[in-house]
Formats: C-alpha cells, sequence, structure tokens
C-alpha cells in the first residue's frame, strides 16, 4: 500500500475485550507484514480517563500478552501510530473531540485521509454511534472527492426482524450501502472461504449438488466451552441468535447457493441472499416436530444469568428450501455449548445409489458422505461404498482423508475484515437482504418456541436431546 492511502482507523470500545483480544493483535500483524497503508493512525474511543501514553501503554501490555510473535521493536513501533480519546458514546463532545483529532492528522499528513469506523460496543450503543457520525460530519468525502469513510458493524445486527429492519433503515439513511461492512467474522475463516473452491472448482461435487442426489445435510456447530464470563450478555441472546441467525444461516446460504456468473461481490451476495430469502418459515406445526432447545445443566448459576433463565445454550432445527434444487432436502442445523468437543462440520449426505449385485439380503452398503470440516482443524472426507476382500460383494465403506494444512499465507479472520475492508471488498460482507432474510427465517422461530419443552442436558454431552 502506499502513502495516497492514508488511513485513520478508529475503534469505538477501543480497551474492551474484542479490541484487546482481537482487533489490536490483528492490526499488529497487517502493520508487520506491510498490509497496511504506509500512513496510518490507530484511535481508540472509550469511556476510561486515559493519556495517550498511557493507552499505548494498555495497547503494549495486550500485545504482549498475546501470542504473535513479533518483536518488542514492533511492537513499540505499532504503539507509536496509536492515540487515545476519553469520550462517551452518547456525548456529542466525543465525537467533536473526534472530528478534531481526525482532521489534525489529515492537516499534518497534507492529504483526505481515508477513515474507518470499527464499532467494537455493544448493539444498544449502535444507533446512537451512527447518527453522531453523521451528524458531525465524520463520515463524509473531503471536498475534492478523494477518500472514503467507511462503518463496521459487528454482529448482532439487531434482535429479531423488527429491531434489524429497524436499525437497518437508520444505517441506509446516514450512510450509503458502499460505506457499510456488515460483520460477519466467520465469512473471513480460511476455511469456510474455501467451501466455494470445494463446490465450484471440482466436478466431483459440483455434478451431483442438488435433490436428485443429496439426501440430507448436516451443519454442526460444537463448543466444549460454556457462556464462562459472557452471562450477562449471552443470558438476553442464547444460542440461535448468537450463531445460528448469523454463522450458521451463511454457512447453509454457501453450500446451497447457485454458482455466481462472476466472482465478484455484487454476485456473491445477491446469491446468498436468493437462497436465504427462500428459506421456509416455521409454524405453529412445523415447530413441534422440527425443532429442539436445550440448556447445560448448572447454566442459570452463572454470573449475569437469572436465576429462572429459560434461554437456550442448545438448539437444533430442521430447514427447508423453496427452491427448485433443494426443494425437500432437509438441513440439520444445531449448535451448543458445554458439549463433548469443539466441531464444526458440514455433512452431506448423498442416496443409496446400490442396485443389482449389490441389494442382497448380506450386502450392506451405506450413503456416501462428504464432510467439510471447518474447526478445529480444516480438513474434508468423502466416504465411499467397496466391496470387502473376500469372496461375494459384501461391501464396506472407506473414506479418504485429507487435512489442509494451514499456509504460512493465511491470515486470522479479523485481519480479513479489517483489510478487505481497507480495500473496500464488501464479499465478506452480509449485505441488507441477507441480514433481513435471514432474520425473517429465525423470528419464525422465536415468535412460536414460548411453549417448547427446553430439555437440560449435562455439561460434556455428545447428543443433548434425541
Amino acid at each position: 500500500m502506499n502513502e495516497s492511502q492514508a488511513t485513520q482507523i478508529v475503534i469505538l470500545g477501543g480497551s474492551g475485550d474484542l479490541a484487546k483480544r482481537k482487533l489490536i493483535p490483528a492490526l499488529l500483524d497487517l502493520y508487520v507484514h506491510r498490509k497496511l497503508p504506509d500512513v496510518f493512525s490507530v484511535i481508540g474511543l472509550a469511556r476510561t480517563p486515559r493519556s495517550d501514553e498511557e493507552y499505548r501503554q494498555f495497547v503494549n501490555d495486550s500485545l504482549t500478552a498475546h501470542e504473535h510473535g513479533h518483536s518488542q521493536e514492533d511492537i513499540s513501533a505499532f504503539c507509536s501510530r496509536v492515540s487515545y480519546i476519553s469520550g462517551s458514546f452518547d456525548d456529542p463532545q466525543s465525537y467533536q473531540t473526534l472530528k478534531t483529532s481526525l482532521d489534525s492528522f489529515s492537516d499534518s499528513q497534507n492529504v483526505c485521509t481515508n477513515r474507518l469506523f470499527y464499532l467494537a460496543v455493544p448493539p444498544q450503543y449502535y444507533e446512537t454511534i451512527f447518527e453522531y457520525i453523521h451528524q458531525t460530519g465524520l463520515a463524509e468525502n473531503c471536498s475534492d472527492g478523494e477518500g472514503w469513510a467507511r462503518i463496521l458493524v459487528e454482529k448482532p445486527f439487531g434482535h429479531d426482524l423488527e429491531t434489524a429492519q429497524k436499525l437497518d433503515q437508520k444505517l441506509s439513511s446516514l450512510f450509503t450501502e458502499d460505506q457499510i461492512f456488515r460483520i460477519d467474522h466467520y465469512l473471513a475463516k480460511e476455511a469456510v472461504q474455501n467451501i466455494l473452491s470445494f463446490r465450484f472448482a471440482n466436478t466431483l461435487l459440483r455434478s451431483p449438488w442438488n435433490k436428485e442426489h443429496v439426501k440430507e445435510v448436516r451443519i454442526t456447530m460444537h463448543e466444549d466451552i460454556d457462556v464462562q464470563d459472557r452471562g450477562n450478555f449471552y443470558d438476553g441472546i442464547g444460542a440461535l441468535r448468537d450463531v445460528g441467525q448469523n454463522h450458521l444461516l451463511q454457512l447453509l446460504a454457501l453450500i446451497t447457493m447457485d454458482e455466481p456468473q462472476e466472482f465478484t461481490a455484487k454476485n456473491i451476495r445477491k446469491n446468498r441472499a436468493e437462497i436465504l430469502s427462500a428459506l421456509i418459515p416455521f409454524t405453529d406445526q412445523t415447530i413441534q416436530t422440527q425443532l429442539q432447545r436445550a440448556q447445560y445443566e448448572g447454566y442459570t448459576n452463572t454470573t449475569g444469568v437469572d436465576e429462572n433463565s429459560t434461554t437456550e445454550t442448545f438448539f437444533a432445527l430442521t430447514a427447508y428450501l423453496d427452491t427448485e434444487t433443494w426443494q425437500g432436502v432437509p438441513f440439520h442445523i444445531e449448535a451448543g455449548k458445554g458439549m463433548a468437543e469443539k466441531k464444526v462440520s458440514i455433512e452431506i449426505v448423498f442416496n443409496d445409489v446400490a442396485s443389482g449385485l449389490f441389494e442382497t439380503d448380506s450386502c450392506h452398503t451405506i450413503q456416501n458422505k462428504v464432510v467439510l470440516q471447518i474447526s478445529p482443524e480444516q480438513s474434508m472426507h468423502i466416504t465411499l461404498n467397496a466391496k470387502m476382500p473376500g469372496t461375494g460383494y459384501q461391501m464396506e465403506s472407506r473414506t479418504l482423508s485429507f487435512d489442509c494444512d494451514k499456509s504460512t499465507l493465511e491470515i486470522s479472520a479479523y485481519e480479513k475484515v479489517l483489510l478487505d475492508c481497507i480495500s473496500g471488498d464488501q464479499t465478506l460482507f452480509t449485505q441488507t437482504e441477507e441480514v433481513l432474510a435471514s432474520w425473517k427465517f429465525i423470528t419464525s422461530i422465536l415468535e412460536r418456541w414460548g411453549d417448547q419443552e427446553l430439555h437440560i442436558y449435562p455439561k460434556g454431552s455428545k447428543t443433548p436431546v434425541q
């Protein structure tokens, strides 16, 4: 990157957990690998009173505690680009102070700098921050048309369809779509991006990817940890909102979307939105047979959690798509905390085509399967039928597996998010249509599952409900 791309990165919530654990280390990595513009600055804005030097020490301490492999010299050089503003998100003066700082840096460089605003704050502050950024002109282009301003918004984007629509209307009324980067950092994971390569760059997988050949699909996200110290946040959200509405539906979109005419951000986002819009909403009847929810033992003893809480820490649902390609194929989606192992995977089960010679009482066949494992390690497994050694045609299953070794070129999800925002690539960011389509489907569940039985499962379970 060159000098003409001078960029100022503002982290609203600059001393919070997200900034400390994810954003600041990601920015250091990008800086050391020379992926940031030659001219850049980082401004943290938070309530805690601090001087620039005190914030630099905070950043230094955060980075020192983080395993990144960079030298103290690199950390010190990065920290010299960092400054701090003490202020409240609902205080207009804080934004005036921020504007003065941003303008001063631009003047010192004698250029119109780009401005990136990362909202690393709780969702209840979103609307207020949007409004004040707009009112103070922080997101306006320079008079000569140079420079850009972009808004990075973390999930959750809304609490249901109504609140998501309201938030999106507010955001769209203040900024243009090319300024808005709605983050689902899961899309930035290397293994998730690779789904499109697996599907569209391999004849073996591309040809049978439809209802004629696929029996069912399973999308699983298990975490072996509990909610830990996030009880106050998690209790108002639950597993379905936390990972179902965003991460898991995005995985479903990638695994089922039509191949884009061109691999551009516009076409990929359009196809993701179309498949999410095809999700068949739940009804009073289908919710009884296609959804289960559960809570691990001891959840209500967690700090910040209501002792009578019915918030789910696990859900399992079966979704269907109203499309010619996937009509009638069940998509089993489940996620939970406090599970036996950490695992994120997509399993595609094909119809059993064994016939003739292999259709005997003594000849066992199984459906072919493709398993794309996203974490803890990226791998792919293809299960096929093969003849068992010996007489006759007894079948046995054999699995071809390969692991995708981590490349030195691979970057973290947060590095990718920041880098793509700076370059203006919106491929891995959700657009309005995707957000509202996923919330429409999820809200059809939220409106109906009040009387649904809440199962209790012991932590370390493999399957909380049958």
